[in-house]
């Protein structure tokens, strides 16, 4: 039931998949950087696919909140992609652009030679680009940016899906268009496995000054490829907002769906994959867990659990952003305390987290809502004119 102003209600769980995330992505990469689990690659799996999943979750959870919010419904008025496009960048772009400002402090002081080689990069993170080309030197500027340049990508995209996602005109329509988005990235993800040798060799002639680094540029490319840039993750996207509009045309699912889906994520964190088969390798770097994501996303958005209406989760779903590019910066001091002896990684991780969250929920509420309600100021229509101000926006 939508309210007076036509705005759809608060769906509280998809705050809470937003919180557990978020918390999914911190504690993967508290484990790779604060523990001996990447020397032991058995254990390490678990914790990458931990991160994996964690942001697959945010790509899929953003179209499916995007397309809710943004859906036609009686009382909404139009859609406005300028004003959505403010809006979206008022949201993700002061507390990007800080931390982007805190993250290249040390390089800068440490390599004289910073900018001369961060030329091309580091106007592409200003502009939100980085991850739309491919550039070797580009992840030594803001490594963990990548997420919301990728994100910046699928608010351009917004636009051009809304009215095709709007115009399925069934539930079946609805999860064919989400299958087929998934098809489709695992049939991309198939065409990678199997190209991989001509597409190497023709980055590599691409870049010459790696010719005595060609595992070093294979791995750069790899990661660019299958995991950061924005063309594969589309689909996930594209598949969350297809799985919204299943939604608003009264598809719920069993009660089971959920936990169900939750067990299936638990048990590809964990379930090892043949050695040989590289194309579960690039599955696992996008859309392996984006269909079990999609039905918890589906379960929590029609039956919230208790936990997820918590003040700590929705705290924490709302400093997600912050939490999450905070964590070179909050996470690496504690290395040394994960060095210090044999079992120290056992305090190193908490407190990190602790720390990371912390200063992430400061974040959120000091500089990320107050600055997105600035720059949303600035443009809200002036007395005389048609519209009204709107406060910080919400996904």
């Amino acid at each position: 039931m939508e309210n007076a102003a036509g705005k759809p209600p608060f769906l509280a769980g998809l705050g809470g998949l937003r919180a557990l995330a978020a918390l999914a992505v911190l504690a993967g990469h508290a484990l790779a950087w604060l523990t001996p689990l990447p020397s032991h690659p058995y254990l390490a799996v678990p914790a990458a696919r931990l991160t994996q999943a964690g942001l697959s979750g945010f790509f899929v959870l953003s179209g499916f909140v995007l397309f809710y919010t943004h859906a036609p419904r009686p009382g909404a008025g139009p859609f406005r992609p300028g004003r959505f496009a403010v809006a979206r960048l008022a949201r993700v772009y002061p507390v990007y652009l800080l931390l982007l400002a805190a993250n290249t402090v040390g390089p800068l002081l440490k390599e004289p030679d910073f900018f001369s080689r961060c030329a091309v990069s580091l106007p592409a993170h200003l502009a939100l680009v980085q991850t739309w080309f491919f550039a070797p030197q580009s992840p030594s500027v803001f490594p963990i940016g990548w997420a919301v340049s990728t994100e910046a990508f699928f608010y351009l995209l917004f636009p051009l899906l809304l009215r095709p996602v709007q115009a399925l005109p069934t539930r079946r329509a609805a999860l064919t268009a989400a299958g087929l988005a998934l098809g489709a990235a695992a049939a991309g993800d198939a065409m990678i496995a199997a190209s991989w040798p001509t597409l190497f060799a023709r980055v590599a002639r691409d870049h010459p000054d790696y010719a005595d680094r060609a595992v070093e540029l294979g791995g750069l490319y790899f990661q660019w490829l299958t995991y950061t840039a924005p063309y594969l993750r589309a689909l996930e996207f594209l598949c969350g907002m297809a799985t919204a509009r299943f939604f608003l045309l009264g598809g719920r699912g069993p009660a089971w769906l959920g936990p169900a889906a939750g067990i299936g994520l638990v048990a590809l964190a964990a379930a090892p994959f043949p050695r040989n088969s590289f194309f579960l390798s690039v599955l696992a770097n996008n859309a392996l867990y984006a269909p079990l994501l999609a039905a918890v996303c589906l379960a929590l958005a029609a039956r919230a659990p208790a936990w997820a209406g918590w003040r700590a989760t929705t705290a924490l779903a709302g400093a997600s952003l912050s939490v999450y590019l905070l964590q070179p910066l909050t996470l690496e001091p504690w290395q040394a305390l994960a060095k210090h002896g044999p079992g120290w990684w056992l305090a190193a991780v908490p407190c990190g987290m602790a720390a990371t969250v912390a200063v992430g929920l400061f974040l959120a509420r000091r500089v990320e809502a107050p600055a997105a309600r600035r720059v949303m100021g600035l443009f809200a229509p002036r007395p005389g004119r048609p519209g009204k101000a709107a406060g910080a926006p919400r996904d």
